[in-house]
C-alpha cells in the first residue's frame, strides 16, 4: 500500500514538472545564477526539464540509474565547457533537488511517513548525481577543453540570440568555430516536445566538435557539415535515429546565414504543423505554413480536409502511408513496392481517398490541396 502511495505521489510531482521548472528559475535567478559564465536561460530550462524528469523516473525504477549517470556526465562535462564554476554547479543541482523535495513533500500531504520511508533512496539518488558530476567536470577539465567549447557556446548563443547580425558578425563567428564561410551544412530543429530527446541523440558528436547543437526558444537546434553526417552513425549506435524526431530538417543549407534562418523559420512551421510525427524535411512541412493561409479563406475547405486526414493519420494508418507514399513517388507501382503491398491494394485505397475527401491525388490539382493539409496541425 506504501509503495503504491509513493509511486502516485512521484507520478503526481512527474506530472508537474514544467511548474519544478519555473520555481528552479526563480530561486535560481535569486541566486546569481553561474556569474559570468555563459548559459542561456533556454539551456537553464532544458536541463532542469531533463534533471526532474529523469529523477522522478528513477526513483519508481521507470529508468536505470546507468541511464541517470550518463546525464550526469553529460552535464558534468558541458558545464567544464562554458565556464561554470564547479561550487556553483554543485549549488545550482542542490537546488534542484530542494525544489524536487519540497514539490513532493506538498504531493504527499498528509501522508508524510511515507516520504520519510523514502528519504534515503532520495538521499542516494542525489548524492550518486553529484558525485558523477563533479567527476565528469573534473576530468573535462584536465583534458584542457574548456577554452574550446566555451568559444562554442557563446558564439553559439550569439549566432541564435542576436537581434540583428550582419555579415561582419557572421564571419567573425564561423571563424571561432573555424567553419568555412562557404560550409554547406544540415540542420535538424527539434520541436520543443522533442528537445531532450534529440540533445541526447547526438550527445557524442556535440561534445566531440563533429556536430553543434544548441537551445534555442524552447527548441534544439543541432547542424553539422554535410561531407561529415554524423547523425547517420549516431543513428546507428543508439537505435532510435534522427528519423523518429519529432522535428524538422533543413537540406543543404549555406553558411551560418543558413543556419541561423532555419532556426528562426522553424517556430513559423511548428505553429503550423504541431509536433510532428517523425523528422520531417523543410521542404516538406513548408506546405502546412501555406495550408494556414489557405484556411482563413472559408470556401478553401482547408480546415475540413485537414481534419479529414488527421483522423486518417490517427485512425487509418495504412491509408494515410498510402497518400504520403504517392505523393512522394507519382507512381502506383513504386508506391506498391514501397508499401510492401499490390497494386490492386494501392487503387483501393486511393479510391477510398477520394471517398472520404472527394479529391483525387492521382490529378496534380488535387494533389496539392491534400499537400496543403497533410502537415497541418488539427484546428
Amino acid at each position: 500500500m506504501h509503495e503504491k502511495r509513493w509511486r502516485d505521489i512521484v507520478a503526481e510531482v512527474h506530472g508537474t514538472i514544467p511548474r519544478l521548472v519555473e520555481d528552479f528559475l526563480a530561486a535560481f535567478s535569486r541566486s546569481g545564477r553561474y556569474g559570468d559564465s555563459l548559459v542561456s536561460e533556454d539551456e537553464l530550462r532544458l536541463t532542469a526539464f531533463e534533471v526532474f524528469a529523469r529523477i522522478t523516473d528513477v526513483l519508481v525504477g521507470a529508468m536505470d540509474e546507468e541511464e541517470l549517470r550518463a546525464h550526469a556526465q553529460s552535464l558534468g562535462r558541458r558545464r567544464a565547457h562554458q565556464g561554470v564554476e564547479l561550487a556553483t554547479l554543485i549549488d545550482a543541482i542542490q537546488l534542484d533537488f530542494t525544489v524536487l523535495w519540497e514539490h513532493l513533500r506538498r504531493a504527499a500531504g498528509a501522508d508524510q511517513e511515507i516520504l520519510i520511508d523514502h528519504v534515503a533512496q532520495v538521499h542516494s539518488v542525489v548524492t550518486m548525481y553529484n558525485l558523477v558530476v563533479r567527476d565528469a567536470y573534473r576530468l573535462e577539465e584536465a583534458r584542457g577543453q574548456h577554452n574550446v567549447h566555451h568559444a562554442h557556446a557563446r558564439h553559439l548563443e550569439r549566432l541564435f540570440a542576436a537581434e540583428s547580425l550582419g555579415t561582419l558578425g557572421i564571419a567573425e563567428i564561423a571563424r571561432a568555430l573555424n567553419i568555412d564561410a562557404g560550409t554547406h551544412f544540415d540542420v535538424v530543429v527539434a520541436h520543443p516536445t522533442a528537445a531532450v530527446e534529440l540533445r541526447a541523440l547526438l550527445d557524442a558528436p556535440i561534445s566531440s566538435g563533429e556536430a553543434f547543437g544548441h537551445p534555442v526558444r524552447g527548441m534544439f537546434v543541432t547542424f553539422w557539415p554535410r561531407d561529415q553526417r554524423p547523425s547517420e552513425q549516431t543513428a546507428k549506435d543508439t537505435g532510435a535515429g534522427l528519423t523518429t524526431i519529432s522535428g524538422i530538417l533543413f537540406r543543404d543549407v549555406i553558411g551560418l546565414a543558413g543556419v541561423r534562418a532555419a532556426a528562426q523559420q522553424a517556430p513559423r512551421i511548428f505553429d503550423s504543423t504541431g509536433p510532428l510525427s517523425q523528422l520531417t524535411e523543410a521542404a516538406d512541412a513548408l506546405w502546412a505554413v501555406a495550408g494556414d493561409v489557405l484556411a482563413d479563406f472559408t470556401a478553401s475547405g482547408m480546415t475540413e480536409l485537414t481534419q479529414t486526414i488527421a483522423e486518417m493519420r490517427l485512425k487509418n494508418a495504412p491509408l494515410y502511408r498510402t497518400i504520403t507514399t504517392y505523393l512522394d513517388c507519382g507512381s502506383i507501382k513504386d508506391s506498391a513496392e514501397a508499401l510492401n503491398c499490390h497494386r490492386n491494394t494501392v487503387l483501393n485505397r486511393l479510391r477510398q481517398v477520394t471517398e472520404l475527401t472527394g479529391l483525387d491525388i492521382t490529378r496534380p490539382k488535387d494533389a496539392a490541396r491534400v499537400l496543403l493539409a497533410l502537415h497541418r496541425a488539427t484546428p
